[in-house]
């Protein structure tokens, strides 16, 4: 697989760019929007067909992106992409899809009658709401909206209202003098109270597509195969590559996948990267020569520090030695690999550097301070719950702590025990979202498989 690179993005076509986001190949940011918002004539009519023919279920949801896309363009050409996007139940904040129709103004008219006219009677019903947000007087808009006013009063006073057009204020008042529900009545006079009052319209903001995106951004490593992950080992921005070794560490790779790696971690210009690669080759330390090589860049003394230690943190997945904890020590006292060592200490699960992890609890260097907590947990340092708690409150190592304090805080854990202590966790985290409560449950299930015993809140144990 070919990476490809934002210098190439130019000679790539929109759909071959939106196909490589939604398959997390490339980022989306603004060098991305640059390239696609600059294509002139036809461009709005592409991203909306990509949108509207997606034929498989994308790995990264782009639905977002393209709306983005397609505001900042204000093409009628997306209005079929932003009568989908309403239909979308799991929207819920459909204010910025009005907006973007309002934006269209006199342009949306003649697309969105047409809708209207081959549209079912409920999509009708949204389709008029649509058209009285454009706020435009057109004799076409308002006759709809009489024909709304005899069949359902309530929902034609609001879209009344929303168009803004005083001449509707008599149809209204003549409503009143009829016959109707309490509901249809307070409807119908709060619009004739709107269309009375005197309103000055703000013009909206521009709309900045811009300042919704970073910069640049990287592929989205967590959808990728290992196969794509192996190719931006080649690329050529050295943080795309340690991207791609560090999300290696965890899959299992075939001969000619732990072969490449290995070629990065030996052969790689940056220091960096070849840290990473050698960290992420204890996925093939049941090779032997794999091992050999890994030990000799270990205690390499011409190698530069950092590398050396990324190949101890492989290392230390296999038996510890007296000589590899030495070095771990070493490590430990350079600020440039204690981040590392510290990895390395509780990868090994050895009870010897249980001591390393509390000092740090507090540490300004965030790599220390995750690693700190991931030592606490995964050695059981129970003593330093109070401390994990205080954590819960730091947004950036929150998950973190929460996932160390399950495997840790000083309970004893049965699987009938676990739905109590995943409550009080609960409780002491103040509410957990979605992704915090599978951290805390994984690391329920975690600690208990690590006593022998079978998940509770999983068929299988998570992975973290």
């Amino acid at each position: 697989m070919d990476t490809l690179t934002p210098d190439q993005y130019a000679e790539a076509s929109i759909t071959e760019l939106l196909d490589a986001a939604s398959r997390g190949r490339i980022g989306v940011d603004q060098t991305l929007l640059r390239s696609i918002l600059s294509r002139g004539e036809g461009t709005a009519e592409e991203i909306a067909e990509f949108f509207l023919n997606v034929e498989e279920s994308w790995r990264v949801d782009l639905s977002a992106d393209i709306f983005h896309m397609l505001r900042a363009l204000r093409s009628p050409s997306a209005i079929p992409v932003y009568a989908e996007l309403l239909d979308d139940e799991s929207d819920e904040d459909p204010g910025p899809i009005y907006d973007a129709l309002s934006e269209l103004g006199a342009a949306a008219i003649e697309p969105l009658l047409k809708q209207h006219a081959e549209a079912g009677p409920e999509s009708q019903s949204q389709i008029e709401f649509l058209l009285a947000g454009l706020r435009v007087v057109d004799d076409r808009i308002g006759e709809l909206l009489k024909q709304r006013l005899e069949s359902d009063p309530a929902e034609a006073a609001i879209n009344m209202s929303l168009y803004g057009d005083k001449a509707m204020r008599p149809v209204l008042e003549a409503k009143l003098a009829g016959e109707l529900s309490d509901h249809e009545r307070h409807e119908v006079q709060f619009a004739v109270d709107q269309l009375s009052a005197e309103t000055i319209t703000d013009e909206p903001e521009p709309f900045d597509i811009m300042s919704l995106y970073p910069e640049t951004a990287p592929p989205v490593f967590d959808v990728l195969e290992p196969e794509e992950m192996i190719a931006f080992l080649d690329h050529n921005d050295a943080g795309i590559r340690r991207m791609a070794a560090e999300s290696l560490a965890n899959e299992e790779l075939n001969e000619d996948e732990l072969k490449r790696l290995l070629q990065t971690a030996e052969e790689d210009s940056d220091v960096a990267v070849r840290s990473q690669a050698w960290q992420a080759m204890a996925t093939g330390l049941d090779e032997d020569d794999i091992v050999r090589r890994i030990q000799a860049r270990c205690f390499d003394t011409e190698a530069p520090a950092l590398e050396r230690a990324g190949a101890a943190c492989a290392l230390a997945e296999t038996t510890m030695s007296d000589e590899l904890a030495e070095l771990l020590r070493e490590f430990y006292e350079q600020p440039e690999t204690r981040a590392l060592a510290m990895k390395a200490m509780w990868h090994s699960f050895d009870q010897q550097f249980a001591e390393v992890f509390p000092k740090h609890l507090e540490d300004l260097d965030e790599d220390i301070l995750r690693n700190a907590i991931w030592g606490c947990g995964y050695l059981g340092i129970g003593h330093v719950a109070g401390q994990l708690e205080k954590l819960f409150e730091n947004e950036n190592v929150r998950e973190h702590a929460l996932f160390a304090y399950a495997l840790s805080a000083p309970v004893e854990l049965t699987r009938g025990r676990a739905k109590g202590f995943f409550k009080r966790i609960f409780d002491l985290a103040d509410g957990l979202s979605e992704s915090e409560t599978s951290v805390v449950e994984a690391g329920i299930d975690q600690r208990l498989g690590l006593l022998g015993q079978e998940p509770v809140f999983a068929k299988s144990g998570h992975k973290h």
